[in-house]
């Protein structure tokens, strides 16, 4: 992925994503210019964009998103004319693309990992406050300990090829999970997660995000209910 702001480091965290945008803006011939286009990804500072119509750098535009419709003012801090891509600086740091940003520190660190084994099927034991309790995980929908566990990710890549992966899976909030996968995944694409018990769930790619740490891809699942976190 290319740098949303060339020459800065980055400054929060970055979720691939497509979303249309209608820009405008006047050249520095004094033209105005507007048309169509799209989020190739986003963080809360910018976007990079792909757009219809050719921008300049240093230029501000207007930038509005079509559903619901709001806009920001903006500036173009890169363009790449031959790819129509564009990076788009927002005026102030905010949340106007309205989709979940992870922590910012989500590549620094792994938290410990709780591995479910096979020979547990009887039950699941759970550390909490000090405290360990008995809970048959038969009668429970799967879950992700808070401290994340190993699962494994079976489905397609964006070029349609079956893929499976094993991998730490954390949970984000009671609907989500997150992981780190190699391939590249399209959103919304629906994944099957198998378990160490042998629990299966169904969920579905709702945000994509690299990791330049790992060179690996970041996926977030959404569970069709709210079993992705234990609470405490």
């Amino acid at each position: 992925m290319t740098q949303l702001i060339v020459g800065r480091a980055r400054r929060s965290s970055r979720v691939l994503v497509s979303l249309p945008l209608a820009v405008s803006g006047q050249k520095s011939d004094g033209s105005h210019i507007s048309g169509a286009a799209e989020t190739i990804l986003v963080n809360r500072h910018g976007a990079r964009i792909r757009s219809a119509v050719p921008l300049e750098t240093q230029m501000e535009v207007r930038v509005a998103m079509l559903a619901p419709y709001k806009w920001r003012v903006g500036q173009v801090v890169w363009a790449d004319a031959r790819e129509k891509e564009y990076g788009i600086e927002l005026s102030r740091p905010e949340n106007f693309w309205g989709i979940y940003f992870p922590p910012e520190d989500w590549e620094l660190a792994v938290p410990a990992v709780t591995v479910l084994t096979a020979n547990e099927s009887s039950g699941a034991t759970h550390v909490r406050c000090g405290q360990r309790r008995q809970e048959s995980h038969q009668a429970q929908p799967a879950h992700i300990p808070h401290g994340g566990t190993i699962a494994i990710l079976r489905g397609l890549t964006a070029s349609g090829v079956p893929f499976q992966e094993r991998d730490l899976i954390l949970p984000v909030g009671e609907t989500h999970g997150s992981m780190l996968i190699g391939p590249l995944v399209n959103l919304g694409t629906e994944m099957t997660l198998v378990f160490a018990t042998n629990s299966v769930e169904k969920a579905v790619v709702s945000a994509v995000s690299h990791s330049r740490e790992y060179d690996r891809w970041r996926v977030w699942l959404q569970f069709s209910h709210a079993t992705a976190a234990r609470a405490n």
